[in-house]
């Protein structure tokens, strides 16, 4: 094959908390890792931040939420975007 890809991937990983098993409790986010770019939501994704806050910033820029694991206490979520 020849040529170059155009497209770019931007992947965000998130490890988040909930402080009781109260299943609207809010969550925080524990660690975010970023492949690419999280522009602009990189001020998001810090510990301690918002989950819900994150989630909505990334959804609002492109991004499409592939994975959403809930174990109760702590879950891990994927966020994708194909530029």
């Amino acid at each position: 094959m020849s040529g170059s890809c155009t497209s770019s991937v931007d992947v965000v990983t998130i490890l988040w908390e909930r402080a009781t098993l109260i299943p609207l409790a809010p969550r925080t986010i524990v660690e975010a890792t970023v492949i690419g770019s999280a522009a602009p939501c990189e001020n998001t994704l810090n510990p301690g931040d918002c989950f819900r806050a994150a989630a909505l910033c990334l959804l609002g820029n492109r991004f499409v939420q592939v994975l959403n694991l809930d174990f109760g206490l702590t879950g891990v979520a994927v966020f994708i975007r194909i530029i």
